[in-house]
């Protein structure tokens, strides 16, 4: 026999019924997802739904998102749902570089402490955001907490840059990745306490010039044999748990060598072995060999050394 899920939606402040959130309810495993409208007295109702796990979803953009869980079992009723929802904080300024240009594109991460399989820490609250073309933005409804801004993006090409290197030399250089305000751990970063219903504005973000470092080192110890590809990729962290993106990495010379170029930050270092690339021109993750973590500070690093495990 099908059952139903049905409830209603306040506002957790003053208890009225809300008619703007929408709900949605996905089953576990299966894709796609039934929407359905509120009525005037913030009622819901999703009948004839088959026994199984289920998510249902709110979402407004006054009101911070909230997911249920829920089983539908044979023989058992599911009560009525009472949904109270929090009006969320807001974080919102605008960003721009030395000239007070907005960034040709770039996006926004709010990291916060929470929990994630498990383990305590810092963590991403929603995603990557984008910022608008004219360098403004402004986040989505926030529980109270404090938050940390990551920005990461690619400047505006100067209207007089001469083409004095290679195209992709000179795009390179115009990519920045930072906490704010130009900090490489949480710990040295600038927090900001948002508040139920509140609105942080007016923030002005000035990105900091972009400075590269060449990282040369060398993978030792039982490297493969073959055609396979060796690669060390690096991982940008920031005291968090969540990964906070990767810059790809370098081809493992015959004599084990690499080189690469980061910004300023602490990265996550793995070699990496691919398989050849089939007929389409793509390539296939094998397995992860060895791994360490490195500082880059204000210079050159030389000398890393990764070793494979026989």
């Amino acid at each position: 026999m099908n059952q139903s899920v049905s409830g209603c939606v306040v506002d957790e402040t003053t208890g009225e019924p809300l008619t703007s959130p929408d709900v949605r309810l996905y089953r576990i495993g299966v894709s796609g997802a039934t929407c359905n409208a509120l009525n005037e007295h913030g009622y819901f109702s999703f009948p004839d739904l088959p026994e199984g796990e289920y998510s249902l979803a709110f979402f407004d953009g006054n009101y911070v998102p909230r997911y249920e869980r829920l089983i539908l079992a044979h023989g058992e009723i599911m009560p009525s749902l009472h949904i109270a929802l929090r009006r969320g904080g807001f974080l919102s300024g605008r960003i721009f570089d030395e000239k007070q240009q907005p960034p040709e594109r770039c996006w926004f991460t709010l990291i916060r402490a929470g929990e994630r399989r498990g383990e305590s820490g810092y963590i991403s609250d929603s995603g990557d955001h984008k910022v608008s073309n004219d360098g403004t933005f402004c986040s989505p409804p926030l529980p109270p907490a404090r938050y940390f801004l990551r920005f990461a993006g690619i400047l505006r090409k100067p209207a007089d840059a001469a083409p004095t290197e290679p195209r992709h030399l000179a795009m390179q250089q115009r990519i920045f990745d930072f906490l704010y305000p130009d900090a490489q751990e949480i710990s040295d970063a600038t927090g900001f306490d948002v508040e139920l219903g509140k609105m942080i504005s007016g923030l002005q973000i000035q990105i900091p010039c972009p400075i590269w470092h060449t990282v040369r080192g060398k993978v030792t110890g039982d490297l493969p044999e073959g055609p396979h590809r060796i690669n060390v990729m690096f991982s940008r962290t920031m005291g968090t748990i969540d990964g906070v993106g990767g810059s790809g990495g370098p081809k493992v010379e015959q004599d084990g060598t690499f080189e690469h170029q980061v910004q300023s930050g602490d990265y996550a270092v793995e070699v990496w072995e691919f398989a050849p690339p089939g007929l389409d021109g793509r390539t296939k993750v094998l397995r992860k060999l060895a791994a360490t973590n490195i500082r880059v500070t204000d210079a050159d690093l030389d000398g890393i050394e990764i070793h494979i495990p026989s």
